[in-house]
């Protein structure tokens, strides 16, 4: 077991920096030796992800600042390394930690704000202890920060970063597995906290397979709140959104596979001042609905061997400008929206899904006001909700090699509504298309390669410039 131990850590320390080889040495021995002498099974292993990125036109825009006529790029390499340790000990207990660093290759400074360190340092992705079989009942306890999903990942998933919290597992009883998760996804000893519940039923009936769920987000930390309605930021005293879910998928003979989720939000925004628009405002109840939808065939070809072809189609509900004290936008806090430092959804560039998509919060839009000059505005104030049409395909020509086509088009579902006094002029919801091509290769079961171009072709309403992503790829795991 000794033996195993050094191996591994060995073969780790080719491509894992200084800091992350101590802050894993650290680790093994704050775990006194109890780890590495009490477990009949320990695995330690590493992974690592190189990207180099190259975007044109980021901002939608072309233009940084607007009015120069000049066009904006960002390159740069990103890094994903994560070292994790797991243990089995008897009767039924697991033991699991999880360090990750990410960052972009000689920069300090933050690329999403999304992780605790962006400048690959090492963070503590997860650290928990699971007991399985609990008196001798299909019957599981994971306790501390841990890896969650649920289902398709659209209301809630880790991101990468773990939960903290504690979930319970039971079943099959009848055949229906039963989740349950309660998370503190901040917490203040001044101030209020954020809180993530979920309780969820899964069934297996012939080829279909059922998931049924209540997600219920709380947020009392005052964050901001905007909407079509309040295009300025409000503070929030309190968010509370609720969804019921539904997913259902299948695979039938001959490769034909569908996946399909419907998912309702409600709940209710406490406002700590009213709406400048409206002062007797304060309140706003939540509502909105979202849908996707993914079918086709997964087979086998005699001379591409596997092939895949599928339809693919998601939305979810935009907020109309008209109602002040309603905010109909789908729009969960916990969905899964990226990779590492990069977007991840519909599209290379785009990377939609039924509520966000790249880069919505920067400058997107710049329209000519009275004068000539021209005004700028993020897209969470021109648009809300989105739909997305598309298909995709890929072929496997060679040993290993995997080619890949995809497209797709985009919709915003509801725009301002210019009678209501939004400072825009934009009237139409398209928002544009996406060409994707891709090729990944597996050189062996540890080493894989990836290239993939996306390119986007917005619609007038963001100017009708185009941007791009090229993004290569190299990962390894050992």
């Amino acid at each position: 077991m000794i033996r195993r131990v050094r191996a591994e850590l060995k073969i780790s320390r080719g491509f894992l920096p200084a800091r992350a080889r101590s802050a894993w040495a650290l680790l093994l021995l704050m775990g006194p030796g109890s780890a590495l002498h009490a477990a009949p099974k320990l695995d330690i292993g590493s992974e690592y992800r190189i990207r180099g990125v190259q975007l044109n036109n980021p901002t939608y825009s072309s233009e940084e600042p607007i009015g120069t006529q000049s066009t904006f790029n960002q390159d740069y390499y990103s890094h994903r390394a994560r070292i994790y340790m797991k243990g089995k000990l008897d009767p039924g207990i697991e033991i699991a930690s999880v360090i990750q660093a990410v960052g972009v290759a000689g920069s300090t400074a933050a690329l999403l704000n999304r992780y605790p360190r962006e400048d690959f340092t090492p963070f503590i992705e997860n650290a928990y202890a699971r007991a399985n079989e609990m008196w001798g009942w299909p019957v599981s306890v994971t306790v501390g920060r841990q890896p969650f999903s649920w289902g398709s990942g659209m209301l809630v998933s880790d991101d990468g970063l773990g939960f903290d919290g504690i979930r319970l597992d039971l079943g099959p009883f009848w055949g229906i597995r039963t989740n349950f998760l309660t998370a503190k996804v901040s917490d203040a000893l001044v101030g209020g906290n954020r809180d993530l519940d979920l309780a969820g039923l899964e069934y297996d009936w012939g080829i279909h397979n059922i998931k049924l769920g209540y997600i219920l987000e709380t947020d009392k930390t005052g964050s901001q709140y905007t909407s079509l309605a309040a295009t300025n930021p409000v503070t929030a005293d309190k968010i509370k959104r609720s969804f019921i879910d539904m997913q259902l998928s299948g695979r039938f003979e001959q490769g034909a596979f569908y996946r399909a989720e419907y998912a309702m939000q409600g709940g209710k925004v406490n406002l700590r001042s009213p709406l400048a628009r409206d002062q007797a405002v304060k309140d706003i109840t939540l509502s909105g609905s979202a849908l996707t939808f993914e079918g086709g065939f997964d087979f086998i070809h005699p001379r591409y061997r596997r092939m895949v072809l599928a339809f693919v189609f998601m939305q979810g509900s935009g907020d109309a400008s008209s109602s002040l004290d309603k905010d109909e936008r789908f729009l969960p806090s916990h969905g899964r929206r990226h990779d590492g430092l990069e977007p991840l959804g519909a599209g290379e560039f785009f990377g939609a899904t039924p509520y966000s998509f790249f880069n919505e919060d920067r400058v997107v839009v710049s329209n000519p006001v009275s004068g000539g000059g021209l005004q700028s505005f993020p897209y969470r104030v021109l648009f809300s909700g989105l739909r997305t049409f598309g298909f995709r395909g890929s072929v496997n020509p060679l040993e290993g090699l995997v080619a890949g086509l995809e497209f797709y088009l985009y919709t915003a579902r509801e725009i301002p509504d210019i009678r209501q006094g939004a400072p825009t002029t934009i009237t139409e919801n398209a928002l544009g298309r996406e060409l994707v091509i891709s090729f990944n290769y597996t050189y062996s079961k540890r080493i894989q390669f990836g290239l993939k171009w996306g390119k986007f072709f917005a619609s007038q309403a963001l100017n009708d410039k185009g941007s791009s992503r090229l993004t290569f790829e190299a990962a390894g795991r050992f």
